[in-house]
């Protein structure tokens, strides 16, 4: 079910909305939890993984010898 993230501009909460897909986003404010009608949607990134390799990270081998960076270059002293 997506949900939509709102804010109130009164006492500045944050809450969410969720509805069926069949549904569509309202287009007009909805009220808050204490029920103030200034109300804005706010735009919210979703992370999309897919499979067992999506979920962990990728591993970047640690360069060898001094990469010519401080520290790895023999700068720092």
């Amino acid at each position: 079910m997506p949900r939509y993230d709102y804010r109130c501009r009164v006492c500045d909460t944050s809450f969410e909305v969720r509805r069926s897909i069949h549904e569509d986003a309202p287009a007009t404010a909805v009220p808050c939890p204490a029920g103030h009608q200034e109300t804005s949607r706010v735009f919210s990134a979703v992370a999309v993984h897919r499979g067992a390799a999506a979920s962990a990270p990728a591993r970047v081998p640690a360069p060898v010898g001094g990469g010519g960076a401080c520290c790895g270059g023999g700068c720092c002293g």
